[in-house]
């Protein structure tokens, strides 16, 4: 059966999607926002149809897929409906809201037994995928370091949110979520989900947006992930030296990896940087490969996954781990103390 993709949301991220999908020979017959302006360039490409309601989508007996391309509070109602209506699944980051909502995703995503994606796409980065293949020659992991500094600003000195008063409402959050949640995804991708959480969050003043983010997420094996996020006005840090300044490093007993990531909306300017200490040689080599658009990469690997019917990762429970782990920090920060991460069972 061809696969026949339905896109729900035209806003920023999208192109992206579209983008990728279009390089992968997808085949996009129906495409769906309120606003009609954002959605017509997307229509015409595509030769698709257009709708207002998103439910006309749902309900077309043509379309196979449903890619869930809106804010994030509206996934956990649309994903729900497309999985019932037997539909596979593509949904932006975050899943869902909070855990409660994600674990009802997933839950459905099981009982319809339908191909679920969420769309962490630094995973896709050939840098990480070689990250992945090293991490079991460290040895004993015993400390790692995540960081994702973003140029939003500063929110630090400033009186007002002014033009930024949007995030909150469309997201639910805003560092951790916006930023954060990638590294969160991408670090439990190459050392698993801790069992608990000591964190700090910075919101601004009188919000709930949370503008630093600072945790400790430990392992029984002894293991402590240093994690931060923040928003920041420097213009001259990070890898690329333009102000985006996000890695993961990992230490074990026979080496080091430390992933650099480059900026997320011009991935094809740079490539993401790997390095690699290996302690039996005492050598560094430095993977640096082609430059490339992780976006491009994603839809492939699902495309090709919806083809032979094989699940890929980030799954529906990657997401749904992204949401606990979320929703645990700001328990923990609630509560001044450490937090043990409630991992439910699918």
């Amino acid at each position: 059966m061809e696969i026949k993709f339905g896109v729900i949301g035209c806003g920023n991220i999208s192109r992206f999607h579209f983008n990728g999908l279009e390089k992968a020979g997808a085949r996009i017959i129906h495409i769906a926002d309120i606003n009609e302006e954002a959605a017509k360039p997307y229509v015409g490409k595509f030769n698709a149809k257009y709708s207002k309601d998103y439910n006309e989508i749902i309900n077309n007996p043509d379309v196979s897929v449903v890619s869930v391309l809106t804010s994030g509070k509206y996934h956990h109602q649309i994903c729900i409906e497309a999985l019932k209506a037997g539909k596979d699944v593509i949904c932006e980051k975050t899943l869902a809201d909070n855990p409660k909502e994600s674990f009802e995703i997933a839950e459905a995503a099981v009982k319809y037994d339908k191909l679920f994606f969420v769309a962490f796409m630094k995973r896709f980065f050939p840098a990480y995928k070689k990250a992945q293949e090293i991490i079991p020659e460290l040895g004993h992991i015993f400390s790692a370091n995540v960081r994702t500094f973003q140029p939003w600003g500063n929110f630090y000195e400033r009186e007002s949110l002014g033009e930024w008063d949007f995030v909150f409402p469309s997201y639910g959050g805003a560092i951790v979520k916006c930023a954060g949640s990638h590294m969160l995804d991408a670090f439990m991708g190459l050392l698993g989900r801790p069992d608990s959480v000591y964190s700090h969050i910075d919101y601004f003043k009188d919000t709930q947006f949370d503008r630093k983010a600072t945790a400790l997420f430990e392992y029984s094996s002894g293991l402590v992930v240093n994690f931060e996020s923040a928003s920041h006005p420097l213009k001259k840090i990070g890898y690329e030296r333009n102000s985006w300044d996000e890695y993961i490093e990992v230490n074990g007993t026979k080496g080091r990896i430390k992933l650099s990531t480059v900026t997320w909306d011009s991935p094809e300017n740079n490539p993401a940087l790997l390095e690699y200490y290996n302690d039996d040689n005492e050598t560094v080599t430095e993977y640096r490969f082609d430059k490339i658009n992780p976006f491009d990469i994603e839809m492939k690997e699902i495309v090709d996954s919806l083809t032979i019917r094989k699940q890929i990762s980030p799954n529906v429970i990657d997401g749904f781990n992204v949401d606990v782990i979320i929703d645990a920090m700001k328990k923990s920060h609630d509560s001044k103390k450490s937090v043990e991460i409630n991992w439910r069972e699918i």
